[in-house]
């Protein structure tokens, strides 16, 4: 029999699970896939609030893990993060090394499928009025953490560009994010390699960026708003010979978006967990480091996370470029308390579109607004096929 099936109460004496996944949908899926396959990694929990979904899900992974020889004991554990207590119960047990946030309740490239000229009005409006969608589940799960008094690493997805410096207002700031512009990065190493022709693995880049300029890139060649970017072949920098707006164009042009990208979302997430785990010290790239708004470069180790900035730009500069970049994607400015103010392009179009208030969103009332964004986006979709995206 499997043992994938075997639940975690029955498997103590195996000690600490390595990672704990919370949300095996469309990124968490691809996480536990990646790690299954992972030489060193032994022992992964996957969670989701859907158990057969879930364990369907572990069982399949393992199963494919083993075709390609791999034998890590896979788990799964019933999570519903609206539970607060029971979920830092299952923490306080399970005694994971690390935590990945991959929970939310409607993933963003649903969008997309709505009729072209109201999609591409919506993103307009930027990411920021989504953001109840994320930072629901994702207020719940830290604080089931801080109830449950375990102490490690997060790896949170769902626009950590912005989620994490919202939760770090109330002390509830994960460890690090994962994608946004970290999916830019060898994107550019690819298209310098193929440009000058060189080896991918002799090409750096370092950036400064916002989750808005990885969308705005994708149908733009013409940058509006300022960001920083370093190219370099060994040791030669060769920034100046690309016009690097329409370097990010083109190199975003070649790469998919929506559910398609999930498995190179779910790598960026697996890297900046290793890392952590392994206390490798590697110099990469994530957004939300810190509570920090926006992508910055970063050293991970396994005290944490550090913010390397190469010379040509400082902490100010770089918190500059995002806090722009952050009020191009919807959000005014956070107070301190947490609370978001949106935009008023923001306002005005999910108003215009969606009928939607978009008034200043409170940490706490997250779950509420984002019940009322999702039943206003099926209204909108006239599909009442379009489920919520639990994970």
């Amino acid at each position: 029999m499997a043992r994938t099936a075997m639940d975690v109460e029955s498997s103590a004496q195996l000690g600490r699970p390595q990672f704990l996944i919370v949300g095996v949908g469309g990124v968490g899926s691809w996480v536990l896939e990646l790690l299954a396959r992972t030489r060193g990694i032994s022992y992964v929990v996957g969670a989701d609030v859907s158990e057969e979904w879930g364990r369907r899900k572990v069982y399949n992974v393992a199963a494919g893990a083993i075709l390609q020889g791999y034998y890590p004991r896979l788990e799964f554990v019933r999570i519903d993060l609206w539970d607060v207590d029971a979920t830092a119960e299952t923490i306080a047990r399970l005694q994971p090394q690390l935590i990945f946030n991959c929970a939310t309740l409607q993933t963003w490239w649903l969008r997309k499928k709505l009729p072209p000229e109201i999609a591409s009005r919506l993103s307009e409006a930027g990411s920021g009025p989504w953001l109840p969608t994320h930072l629901a589940l994702s207020r719940n799960l830290m604080l089931a953490i801080r109830a449950s008094n375990w102490q490690g690493h997060v790896v949170n997805s769902g626009i950590a560009d912005i989620c994490n410096p919202v939760l770090a207002k109330r002390g509830l700031a994960p460890t690090i994010g994962l994608g946004n512009i970290d999916l830019l990065i060898p994107a550019l190493r690819m298209g310098v390699a193929e440009r000058l022709d060189v080896p991918v693995s002799n090409v750096s880049a370092y950036a400064v960026l916002h989750h808005y300029h990885t969308s705005y890139f994708r149908t733009h060649s013409d940058g509006v708003l300022p960001y920083f970017l370093r190219l370099m072949v060994g040791d030669h920098d060769v920034t100046g010979q690309f016009d690097t707006d329409l370097l990010l164009h083109e190199v975003s042009q070649d790469r998919f978006s929506g559910e398609h990208l999930n498995p190179v979302v779910a790598a960026s997430g697996v890297k900046n967990g290793l890392a952590l785990l392994h206390d490798t010290g590697r110099l990469t790239h994530s957004p939300g480091p810190l509570g920090l708004p926006g992508g910055y470069p970063v050293r991970l180790s396994g005290s944490g996370v550090e913010v390397v900035l190469p010379a040509g730009v400082t902490m100010d500069q770089a918190l500059s470029i995002n806090e722009a970049g952050q009020r191009a994607d919807g959000v005014e400015r956070i107070e301190d308390d947490g609370t978001v103010v949106h935009t008023g392009k923001a306002i005005q179009i999910m108003k215009e579109v969606l009928g939607y208030e978009l008034a200043p969103l409170g940490l706490d009332e997250c779950g509420e607004r984002a019940k009322e964004l999702i039943a206003r986006f099926k209204a909108l979709a006239g599909n009442p096929e379009v489920i919520d995206e639990s994970s």
